[in-house]
């Protein structure tokens, strides 16, 4: 092997590179473009809250440097999660606290109109 063999195999690390530029909805997720370029995608099923979210509130957001936040119903995305796909098993009873919660924010929403 030559010196050179390994020439263009030098990982180069980008400390801005994963940093979210701006997101948009599908009916089925959140896309995220990030600063060099790619948009990735994830469920909106992954996050029940920004699933139930009115489109007033999904466009409510802050974008930090790696992450997504909305403060109307205090979720995130963590990006190092979403880009290395690790996720944690949600427990019943933090699903049965979610639906409770979208419950509430959907009779708050109805009473508002």
């Amino acid at each position: 092997m030559s010196e050179h063999s390994n020439i263009y195999l030098k990982p180069v690390i980008h400390d801005t590179r994963n940093e979210p530029q701006s997101l948009s909805f599908t009916d089925t997720h959140v896309m995220i473009e990030l600063a060099d370029g790619r948009i990735i995608g994830v469920p909106l099923h992954f996050f029940p809250l920004l699933e139930a979210a009115s489109d007033e509130e999904r466009l409510n957001y802050r974008l930090g440097s790696c992450d997504v936040y909305w403060e109307d119903f205090d979720d995130g995305i963590d990006l190092t999660a979403m880009l290395s796909g690790l996720y944690l098993e949600t427990r019943i009873e933090y699903k049965a606290h979610l639906r409770e919660l979208i419950a509430e924010r959907k009779a708050k929403a109805s009473t508002a109109t």
